[in-house]
């Protein structure tokens, strides 16, 4: 990697260059004209100051000003060097300072200090020495280092570092160190050198067998008795603190036993059910009232658990295969919130269960729940509805992805927040939505939580950093790009996890998960989750983001990870073929403008040819919540076109989405030209850009016809459905394949209905996606033209030999 800064240097630029040791003797700098590739030349040191040595630039005299300049320190002949490359722009008088190892260059002067900043155990018997800057061996063996604790006192027999220069050191204090996992958690171990003294995390020690339990945790109370459990490594004392109500008041005290390997436990006789609580927790030398992470309802984030009976049991879902599914993505808040959407309830649990619900200006335009069973999705991929960070009395619009408890319902779309109302509106809306015949899909966010720059809500408080994933210098991964990493991989948030998912099937009777950030879950969990979960509940659907937000160290879930573990994932190949780059406006996809042909074509045959094992373990989508809206993107990205071609281009990348092979995927309004005025991340915009325009669906009526008629065709031929890589190949042949002619940027390709059990016996589809009609030969036969730009067709007619596909248009037809 290299590094380049634009400095301010007329004639002569001073470099100022130190050395962790100290260690000058025969160190140049070499300097190149980097911008028109002209030999490099050596320059000696002018001089030495507290920083390190000094080397001055005659710019004019090298011809430098104003260019682009590489330097890079090396020792004699190339003797050593201290990479990587690095780069500077002269313009006026300036000093630049560098420093071994470390890849920036620095404007002003850094700190000189190499101070020792943390340490952490890292294994049974070594320990990670984490420093402000890079170092080397020399260094960290200079420093003397000593472990001390449990009443003795040891030394490394080994020192290494992960490359040359690290701000890492490994110390290894062999099999002379041999501490139990409980010692180095519940010990005081000091890590001590000449840079001073750092007491050790426990680090790797809790991930030990003494740390990992599988018996209660959390609370239950009944008339006979209530118990409590909490997973608090580490610390001094635990209390469980019992309130009366849900804010002020005192409380009665529980105080825990530690019953070893971080497990906490208090029992009483008597009943607290309808009483609240949190813990009390002594650790590090201070003292927090956290909730606990296994509460199963909260008054809010930061408020108090509530001690509840159980729910009733759900009643039984519907039930269908994975290949009959039709994913629609919505908010709890955007589906209701508009002042015509005829719901009393809006932007609540219960506004979401309303049915009945029209227009009040067209009596005959229904809304909300009516509207999705109108549309004839059976599947509501719903957006977080676990407890999330926000002021639940707050109108300010949240998306939910800042997860604080994850076993709790949000409270922000209940009725009341003090009571156990978000657990009964919770259960409610969902046997609404089961008994019209639609799956629950909940939006997961497992992969970090809302316990950022030091707060302490549940994990955090209990557990100290064990929950998350750590650097070596102590602080956090953020590959989540919200702050931290739930560390998936560590025995009790891997547990964690799966007790989470398992309760929302066992007791709101959840029908499937999407994961947010699935690259943050590490492939054993996510393999447990599907496993276990389907044993649970053999119908479940799990899919989920096959990428990151940024560098993680966790081997996390990928685009074929899937592969044949019982989970799906979002196809963004498919995706930016059909409308573009969804982080570049100017790439123009397929639909726009008929580019990326052979993605999409391979997207029609379910990514079998690229990532999955089965059409089935891919979803196809062409949006979602991030990012534009289809509408906004297509009205951004198509200059030229007349709104007539662009509503045609909405309507051809559905089209191609619920005609191809894998599980279609719909954002909810869509189907009536959904637009957030442009904005592409709309997480904590307002209810006016976020909000189902209902009024639209009246302005757009026709387009919403097609949708439905779209999902409608699908679901009633499954030659649309296959099920297996094998059954693809067999069934989908595109015309290249059969010898027939189709001109690009057109696809052309059949399906065997018969041997799909279809009643249509041949289909043939046609896709064009140019602004002029485009005129495609036909197989063999008589064709019945079932479905056009307007959606099925009420009066087939029959064609032979060719027929003209019009512009922008998708046609099915069938023998």
């Amino acid at each position: 990697m290299a590094m380049a800064l634009n400095v301010h240097a007329q004639e002569k630029t001073s470099v100022h260059y130190s050395r962790i040791s100290g260690d000058y003797e025969g160190w140049q700098l070499w300097v190149w004209d980097a911008q028109d590739g002209k030999p490099g030349f050596a320059v000696e040191p002018s001089g030495r100051d507290a920083f390190g040595l000094v080397f001055e630039l005659d710019l004019a005299a090298r011809g430098l000003s104003g260019k682009r300049a590489g330097i890079l320190p090396r020792k004699g002949e190339w003797d050593d060097k201290d990479g990587p490359d690095r780069f500077i722009v002269a313009r006026e008088d300036a000093a630049v300072f560098i420093r071994q190892g470390v890849p920036e260059i620095f404007g002003e002067l850094p700190a000189l200090t190499t101070a020792f900043v943390y340490a952490r155990f890292s294994g049974d018997s070594s320990v990670t020495a984490a420093f402000n800057t890079p170092v080397d061996e020399a260094f960290v063996r200079e420093q003397g280092f000593a472990l001390a604790g449990a009443g003795a006192e040891y030394r490394p027999v080994r020192v290494s570092l992960p490359s040359r220069y690290s701000p890492a050191a490994r110390l290894d204090f062999g099999p002379e160190f041999a501490e139990p996992a409980e010692a180095r958690v519940m010990g005081t171990f000091t890590l001590t050198g000449k840079l001073g003294s750092r007491a050790v995390d426990p680090g790797a020690a809790l991930d030990a067998p003494p740390f990992r339990h599988e018996g209660f945790l959390g609370a239950e109370t009944s008339g006979k008795g209530s118990r409590f459990a909490a997973f608090a490594p580490g610390a001094e004392a635990v209390t469980a603190l019992i309130y009366r109500g849900p804010k002020g008041g005192s409380q009665a005290e529980l105080r825990m036993e530690h019953k070893g390997g971080g497990l906490w436990e208090a029992s009483s006789d008597e009943d607290f059910t309808g009483k609240y609580y949190k813990y009390g927790v002594s650790r590090d030398g201070g003292y927090a009232e956290v909730l606990d992470p296994y509460a199963g309802s909260v008054t809010a984030h930061d408020g108090r658990g509530l001690l509840h009976g159980p729910l009733p049991p759900p009643t039984e879902g519907p039930s269908f295969p994975a290949e009959d599914t039709v994913l629609y993505e919505i908010h709890i808040r955007d589906l209701t919130i508009d002042e015509f959407s005829g719901v009393k309830e809006k932007g609540k649990y219960l506004g979401f269960a309303e049915g009945g619900t029209r227009h009040p200006s067209y009596p005959d335009l229904k809304t909300a729940l009516d509207h999705m069973e109108e549309l004839g999705v059976n599947a509501l991929h719903i957006l977080p509805f676990q407890d999330f960070e926000n002021d639940e009395a707050d109108p300010r619009y949240d998306w939910g992805y800042m997860p604080v408890n994850f076993n709790s319902p949000e409270g922000w779309y209940a009725s009341r927040t003090d009571d156990d109302s978000r657990r009964r509106e919770t259960k409610a809306m969902i046997e609404a939505l089961h008994a019209r015949g639609m799956k629950v899909i909940m939006d997961v966010v497992y992969n970090h939580t809302a316990e950022t720059g030091g707060k302490k809500f549940n994990f955090a408080g209990l557990a100290g950093n064990y929950f998350y994933r750590m650097k070596d210098d102590g602080s956090f991964y953020n590959g989540s790009g919200c702050g931290n990493e739930f560390r998936s991989e560590s025995p009790m948030g891997r547990r964690f996890i799966l007790d989470s998912l398992k309760r929302w099937v066992t007791e709101y009777g959840v029908d499937g998960f999407r994961f947010d950030l699935m690259g943050l879950i590490d492939l054993e969990t996510a393999a447990l989750i599907a496993a276990e979960l389907r044993e649970l509940k053999p119908s479940i659907l799990l899919y989920g983001e096959p990428w990151k937000a940024g560098d993680s160290p966790v081997d996390g879930v990928k685009k074929g990870s899937q592969r044949g573990k019982g989970y799906s994932v979002f196809s963004d190949d498919l995706r930016d073929a059909l409308k573009g780059s969804v982080f570049t406006v100017s790439d123009l996809g397929y639909v726009q403008a008929g580019n990326y042909r052979d993605k999409v074509m391979r997207g029609i045959r379910g990514a079998i040819d690229d990532f999955a094992d089965g059409p089935l373990e891919t979803l196809n989508y062409v949006s979602c919540h991030d990012n534009h809206t289809l509408w906004d993107r297509i009205d951004l990205s198509a200059e030229g076109a007349s709104f007539d071609e662009k509503v045609r281009m909405n309507k051809l990348a559905q089209a191609v989405v619920f005609t191809a092979q894998g599980i279609p995927f719909l954002h909810a309004g869509e189907e009536f030209l959904r637009t957030k005025k442009g904005e592409h991340n709309s997480y904590n915009l307002p209810d006016e850009i976020n909000r189902l325009d209902w009024t639209a669906k009246r302005k757009h009526h026709g387009v919403f016809r097609f949708y439905r008629d779209l999902i409608a065709m699908r679901k009633a031929h499954p030659a649309f459905r296959l099920r297996t890589a094998a059954e693809v190949r067999a069934n989908l042949r595109f015309y290249e394949e059969q010898g027939l002619k189709v001109a690009p940027p057109a696809i052309a390709y059949t399906l065997d209905g018969a041997a799909a059990g279809d009643s249509w016996k041949k289909i043939t589809v046609l896709i064009n996606p140019s602004r002029k009609p485009a005129r495609i030969s036909l197989p063999p036969g008589s064709h019945s033209l079932v479905f056009d730009g307007a959606g099925l067709a009420a009066d087939p007619r029959e064609h032979k030999g060719h027929i003209s596909v019009p512009p922008i248009t998708l046609l099915v037809l069938r023998q």
